[in-house]
This record gives C-alpha cells, sequence and structure tokens, in this order.
C-alpha cells in the first residue's frame, strides 16, 4: 500500500455492509499509518420547519454521532479516526467532504445486502466512483452469508444505553426509537438488559440504569439459527436478544426481524 495514503474517508450508513467497508478501511490505514474520516449522511432538512421538528433533526444527528463513535471505538480504536455527518443528497456530501478533507482515498460498500433502501444503495457508490478525484475502492456484499442465521437478519448498531444513564434519558431514547429494550453496554460488552417495564415502573427520573436493568441477560450469536432465537422469544417472554460475537455486542434480534423473515419465506412459497 503506497505510504501516500494519509486520509481515507469512509462513508457509512449502519448497515452490514457498510460496516464491512469500515473494517477495510481500517485494515488499509494501519497498513499506511492514515486517519480514517467516518461519515455518516443524514436526510436533507425541509425548509419551514418548526421549531420542535428541528430539534428533533438535532436529536438524530446527536444519535448519529453517538453510534458512530461506538462503532470507531469497535473498529477503529488503534488507528486516528474523525466521525463527520452531512445532511442532503448522500453521493453530493461524499464527494464534497471528500474535497473539503483532501482524501487520499475513499471507502465505500456498493450496496445493501437487504432488501429495505438504505442511505447508500448502489447507484451512489458508482456516482462516487464516477465524480470522485482520488481513488475509490468498493467494498461488496459477502455472498457466503447463512440465510437462516441471525447475524444475516439482526439489526446493526443498536441503540444502547450505559448503566450510569438517567431513567429520563432513557425514557427519551425509547420514545424517540419506538422501541420497548435497550441493551446496557459496558465496555462493548452486554452487562444488562432494561425494558419500558422496568423504567416506567419507576418514578424517579433521575435514577441511574444500573440499578433497574437485568443483569442476568440472554444472548444469541450471529450464527444462531432463525429457528433457535424464535425459540428463545417464547420461552423467555422477551422482544429480543442481544447479538454477541468474541463477547462484544454486534446488533440485536427482535420478534419482529424473525416475523418478517419468516412471512417473506411464506409468501415465496404462495407464489410459487
Amino acid at each position: 500500500m503506497p505510504q501516500s495514503f494519509r486520509i481515507i474517508l469512509s462513508p457509512i450508513d449502519f448497515d452490514e455492509n457498510s460496516l464491512k467497508a469500515l473494517q477495510t478501511a481500517g485494515e488499509l490505514a494501519r497498513l499506511s499509518s492514515a486517519t480514517v474520516y467516518v461519515l455518516h449522511v443524514l436526510p436533507p432538512v425541509s425548509p419551514g420547519l418548526t421549531q420542535a421538528q428541528v430539534d428533533a433533526c438535532v436529536a438524530i444527528e446527536r444519535v448519529a454521532k453517538e453510534r458512530l463513535m461506538g462503532i470507531c471505538q469497535d473498529h477503529l480504536d488503534d488507528l486516528r479516526y474523525e466521525v463527520v455527518t452531512r445532511t442532503g443528497d448522500p453521493a453530493i456530501a461524499i464527494i464534497r467532504v471528500e474535497e473539503e478533507l483532501k482524501a487520499d482515498l475513499v471507502v465505500i460498500a456498493t450496496h445493501v445486502s437487504r432488501s429495505k433502501p438504505k442511505a447508500f444503495p448502489g447507484s451512489v457508490a458508482e456516482r462516487v466512483v464516477r465524480e470522485s478525484i482520488c481513488p475509490v475502492v468498493t467494498v461488496r456484499p459477502s455472498a457466503s452469508g447463512d440465510p437462516d442465521a441471525v447475524g444475516t437478519h439482526m439489526t446493526l448498531a443498536p441503540l444502547t444505553t450505559s448503566a450510569d444513564t438517567t431513567v429520563a434519558r432513557v425514557r427519551q431514547l425509547m420514545a424517540r426509537d419506538h422501541v420497548r429494550w435497550v441493551p446496557v453496554v459496558e465496555g462493548g460488552e452486554v452487562a444488562g438488559i432494561v425494558t419500558d417495564r422496568d423504567i416506567f415502573n419507576d418514578t424517579t427520573p433521575d435514577t441511574t440504569i444500573g440499578l433497574l436493568m437485568t443483569r442476568e441477560v440472554i444472548a444469541v450469536s450471529p450464527r444462531t439459527s432463525l429457528q433457535e432465537a424464535a425459540r428463545l422469544l417464547l420461552e423467555c417472554e422477551v422482544n429480543g436478544l442481544p447479538v454477541v460475537d468474541n463477547r462484544k455486542l454486534v446488533g440485536v434480534i427482535t420478534t419482529s426481524d424473525i416475523l418478517k423473515v419468516f412471512a417473506d419465506v411464506a409468501d415465496h412459497y404462495a407464489s410459487h
């Protein structure tokens, strides 16, 4: 790897493929002692928003930065890195940031592995390749993923909290993200689980989550089958499970995730 690579730009959208691209950016940075700039592009802000809507956009950007920092700590902890956020068209934002940073290399996922649209579909990567003023490394999704495994369908970069977060703050996060439970993470490892029942039954907003969380956590690995995950969800009467690999939280699998997969399979067979 040429030693002239000093600034690597890695756009991510929290999809599995973009996180693989970030891993690749990290590997290249280690070879050339480069700094990795991790970019996330948020949807454009419409004109004429109310103050409440503006505040909501600011809150979304703050949470995105928090998630980016957590991902960087997991994947780039031994490297120099910076987190960058922008709003607007993803391809335009990537090109502009590349020019602002005078980047030596862009590492981007070519497209996503799931059917639902994300921020960086293939057309965005193609446009970046066409218009970039520096070399672009594209990272294709792995074709070896097990369609029956939790890791193929789990939610990556889920909402998490720490043990010293207050009940009031977690209530806000749960309401905003429409979730009913949150993993409590310390040092990248799952220390506990807190549910909506835990925090809404407590009347003291300043109480810290560490005093309320369930410490005996049932988790699965990315290689666990969906059928086994579904059995655990039913037996434990929970809405979701942390997904842990090498003792680190890598995602969550929820009842909704599994039901969607089973429904897609049923629709497939019904149409043939």
